[in-house]
């Protein structure tokens, strides 16, 4: 692979890494003396930094988890956080049997804890030296529950429930009626249920429930990046796999997971006071950072009347959903259901990615500015309800020209459950809906149909167009997908949110890991060349392909993607260097 003008391929990889490392510089500068640092990557930092009164206060989080030992089928209640650490000693915690902790503590929960609340101004470790530990809403209070008495009493019990957000960072491998339970709370309360998805095919994990269930937010892990000494960084992340983080569909057919976050950090220790341990990847960690910033904005909802009172109670899981689902950065290779787009109408979300990367400071900033949908701004949100009389809602988006510019937008709504054990689905009473985007073109008598997302099995709908360049109105409609349905529905509440902005993956170094192997290598190079000379058959060589780690599902969508997608390559060219069976 040699060219007289072609630059060497060390060279190369290390331009690349050397652009990871200064796209990420502000974020280095920071995690020296605030961890975990990982909440840098996702914008929680950042929103920190700009609202520093964004604590969580005033806000309710129940955390449910399990003990860590049984005996006979029974937990043995060492599931408690570390509350002797110093990072979690002031917080506001409290158990819901009471006790004082003695029973035994769990160093996930106390991991979950202090990612989520963790506050000590006197950290220290080994990598890092001093720091200050910060979680992403530290004066949140928050409800911790064994898992057992929690679906027991509380899920089974009927036994009343009032936080504002639920995180879970358990799963089990099938929907069950405890999953059900938790999904039917979701609907009946309001409250914005987290979950973890599952660490990946790694450790033989398929999509966990309860984040598979219809009214869960389920959370994926985006993995740590290598470091060149073959260390996992604290600092930088890559891009999420199969290997590491759980995918979808489900069973039934539905997108999952919703968001990826990431999840290695420094976390306090389950059995000293002072002391912190690495942990990660897992969907485990990354979950509490899509609670926690669900914490935050309910903060400011709560705080801001304007918004307290556009939110309804009975949607208020939907809105945050729908408002960090489109505000989520895309990562490269992001692309709905299977390789081609022959199913881009029917499934909502990327099967690994979800949504996207979580971007704290985007949802703040929907949240904040698009407030008043009605004045046709370029983000907006709102939670309607439809019916006979309303069977759809229809929001004016205008929007400026420019290059790379894309529409993003999600509506959710709940599916309904029985009330009592085992809490089967009611679809009696559910009603599908569809979302679309409209284009008004003053000089036609009709408007037409830009892009449409309509599922008939998930409770998601998620649009991502690139618009043209010219200056356009558009309309984005939420309706019924039947007609009927809106006749025999009793009202269907909904959470809605849009964003019109720049392409945020443009700049992303890890489109260049074309076999998704964590690493920007040579390999890739040689892919890249593959299908820029229009080449992909000879893939079909098995040898040639399980060398450069194509799956074959890869290859499809490399190959059938990559007239839109070669644009973000542009470190690579091939014109000095032409594919020949040499250089392979």
């Amino acid at each position: 692979m040699s060219g007289k003008n072609q630059p060497s391929m060390s060279l190369c990889v290390l331009f690349i890494l050397g652009w990871v490392f200064s796209a990420y510089a502000s974020e280095g500068l920071s995690s020296v003396s605030l961890q975990p640092a990982f909440l840098s990557s996702c914008g929680i930092r950042e929103l920190q930094e700009a609202e520093p009164n964004l604590t969580g206060m005033d806000v309710t989080l129940a955390a449910v988890c399990r003990s860590m030992v049984y005996v006979n089928g029974l937990p043995q209640d060492d599931y408690r956080l570390n509350m002797a650490h110093q990072s979690l000693r002031g917080g506001r915690v409290f158990f819901e049997d009471g006790s004082d902790g003695l029973y035994g503590l769990s160093s996930h929960e106390t991991a979950v804890g202090g990612i989520l609340i963790g506050l000590d101004f006197q950290g220290n470790h080994p990598l890092t030296g001093p720091f200050v530990y910060k979680g992403v809403c530290p004066d949140a209070t928050v409800e911790v529950f064994e898992f057992w008495r929690f679906v027991s009493l509380t899920v089974f019990g009927g036994k009343p429930f009032s936080a504002d957000v639920l995180t879970l960072s358990l799963g089990d491998f099938y929907e069950d009626w405890w999953t059900r339970g938790i999904e039917r709370l979701a609907w009946k309360t309001g409250v914005l249920v987290a979950a973890s998805a599952g660490n990946g095919l790694r450790v033989s994990d398929r999509l966990l429930y309860p984040a598979g269930g219809a009214n869960v937010l389920a959370v994926g892990v985006v993995p740590s990046q290598v470091e060149p000494d073959g260390t996992p960084s604290l600092r930088f992340f890559s891009m999420p796999h199969r290997q590491v983080s759980s995918f979808g569909p489900t069973a039934d057919g539905r997108s999952k997971p919703d968001l990826v976050a990431p999840g290695r950090a420094l976390v306090p220790s389950a059995y000293d006071a002072s002391s912190y341990e690495i942990a990660g990847d897992y969907s485990s960690l990354a979950t509490p950072l899509v609670s926690g910033t669900a914490v935050l904005l309910l903060q400011k909802v709560y705080q801001t009347p304007v918004l307290a009172e556009r939110i309804r109670p009975e949607t208020r899981n939907c809105v945050l959903r729908a408002l960090l689902m489109t505000s989520a950065r895309k990562l490269p290779w992001w692309h709905k259901g299977r390789p081609g787009r022959e199913d881009d109408v029917w499934v909502p979300l990327d099967w690994l990615q979800g949504a996207g990367l979580l971007d704290a400071k985007e949802a703040y900033a929907l949240l904040t500015e698009g407030a008043r949908p009605e004045e046709g701004g370029l983000k907006g949100w709102d939670n309607p309800i439809l019916d006979a009389d309303h069977p759809e809602a229809v929001y004016s988006v205008s929007v400026p020209a420019g290059q790379d510019i894309f529409l993003t937008a999600t509506a959710v709504w709940n599916r309904a459950f029985e009330d009592r054990f085992p809490f089967r689905p009611l679809p009696e009473e559910d009603g599908d809906l569809r979302l679309e985007l409209w284009r008004i073109d003053p000089n036609q008598a009709e408007k037409s149909l830009v892009d449409v997302s309509d599922s008939p099995v998930d409770t998601v709908e998620h649009l991502y167009v690139c618009l043209p360049e010219e200056a356009a109105l558009y309309e984005l409609v939420v309706r019924f997908s039947q007609p009927q349905a809106a006749q025999r529905s009793a009202g269907r509440p909904v959470g809605l949110a849009w964003s019109v902005g720049p392409d945020r993956s443009r700049d992303n170094p890890w489109w260049y890991d074309l076999n998704e192997d964590g690493r920007i290598d040579q390999t890739d190079k040689v892919i890249y060349r593959i299908f820029e000379n229009e080449r992909p058959d000879i893939l079909s060589e098995p040898s040639l392909s399980e060398a450069l780690g194509l799956r074959p599902d890869r290859i499809e969508l490399l190959d059938r993607q990559w007239t839109d997608w070669r644009s973000y390559l542009t470190l690579w060219t091939v014109e000095d260097d032409p594919l020949t069976p040499s250089n392979l």
